[in-house]
């Protein structure tokens, strides 16, 4: 059996109780968490700790609104880990906090390259979520896989930074997602990005998924890849207070960090700051062009290994010309296989690790 890139940790039963063992079991990987991003806001948003805690509290009742459950596993969570609600709060708002509070967005991080692959475009007429995740190359270190079973719910396998409830993952009744951050130029204090990316995994049925962003009272931009084992995906392209759909094309569908669709009622602030956003994006929907009829999981993990425009390529390396609290890099490269339920990982970037198969059961 291979290594595991990441460890494996599991939680299950009541709400409270998933929040205590994670907590527990990642004790000192989520404080790494909250130190970390203790500097980050600092640096990105001119936020220190205390105005951090002080702006995450605002989101409880939007958070308690939208699904009361996530709302009681972020307390089990503090408790566990032994750290306060704010702390652990601050860091599953992290990206309100860093993205839109900043009036100077002192950021400069790649962010995510995003694919789909539906039957009629695969080899085998399989159906495959998969993408990038490059941020912060510190973060990489507090990287867990996380499964957790919740009664009356679907059982959810994702990778997370230790803290934090939700990013790239799939659940128990075939449900996948695949996201990339977004900024817009509007924000607003409500159901915060990576709770809406829980609901999406919380969700058994892919009308629920998509509703799970529709139905919420949004605080910020995020692109949200939704898949189903049954063969279909979308994409959506979400800002606070309007949405863009786009559906694949001759079955495939690649997003990168700004937004596809021309919409009059959203600004889009990623062009002027990471203009590698749109040659990510040529140079994925290049490739996957190339392979389509004849996707398979050798094909994506070659998309997600390519390196044009090196180092703010595909697979992102660190780019040695930024500020120290600039350097990312991809941090881990994900492939859903939604047809077989299989979840493949590579610490990143891709380029120097293995893919490998994580062995699991939803039981």
């Amino acid at each position: 059996m291979s290594e595991l890139p990441f460890p494996l940790i599991t939680i299950e039963g009541s709400p409270q109780n998933r929040g205590i063992q994670y907590g527990n079991q990642c004790k000192e990987l989520i404080r790494n968490t909250v130190d970390f991003y203790r500097s980050a806001f600092k640096t990105g948003s001119g936020l220190d700790w205390d105005q951090s805690l002080e702006k995450a509290m605002e989101f409880v009742s939007y958070i308690e609104e939208y699904d009361a459950e996530i709302m009681e596993e972020l307390r089990g969570i503090a408790e566990g880990a032994r750290c306060s609600l704010g702390d652990i709060l601050a860091i599953n708002i992290r990206s309100e906090l860093l993205f839109l509070l900043s009036t100077q967005q002192k950021l400069d991080l790649p962010s995510c390259t995003a694919m789909a692959a539906m039957p009629e475009a695969t080899a085998d007429r399989l159906t495959f979520l998969a993408q990038n995740w490059d941020w912060y190359d510190q973060t990489r270190a507090q990287c867990i896989i996380l499964k957790i079973k919740q009664p009356g719910r679907p059982t959810i396998i994702q990778l997370v930074e230790a803290g934090l409830i939700a990013k790239t993952g799939m659940n128990s009744a075939g449900i996948g997602m695949c996201t990339n951050s977004l900024v817009c130029d509007n924000w607003r204090v409500g159901v915060p990005f990576h709770v809406i990316l829980r609901g999406i995994l919380n969700a058994d049925s892919m009308a629920a998924a998509v509703g799970a962003v529709t139905k919420a009272y949004r605080a910020s931009a995020g692109n949200y890849m939704i898949g189903h084992t049954d063969g279909v995906a979308l994409n959506i392209e979400a800002a606070p207070e309007t949405m863009n759909f786009i559906y694949p094309e001759s079955g495939t569908i690649v997003h990168t960090n700004h937004f596809l669709v021309n919409n009059p009622d959203i600004k889009d602030l990623i062009p002027a700051m990471w203009p590698y956003s749109i040659t990510r994006n040529l140079r994925a929907s290049t490739l996957v062009a190339a392979a389509r009829d004849n996707i398979d999981l050798e094909a994506i993990k070659r998309v997600l290994r390519d390196h044009f425009d090196k180092p703010l390529s595909i697979c992102t390396h660190v780019d040695r010309d930024l500020l120290p609290d600039s350097k990312a890099q991809t941090n881990a490269s994900i492939v859903l296989n939604l047809s077989r339920q299989e979840l493949y990982i590579a610490k990143g970037p891709p380029c120097e690790h293995s893919f490998v198969n994580i062995e699991y059961t939803w039981d």
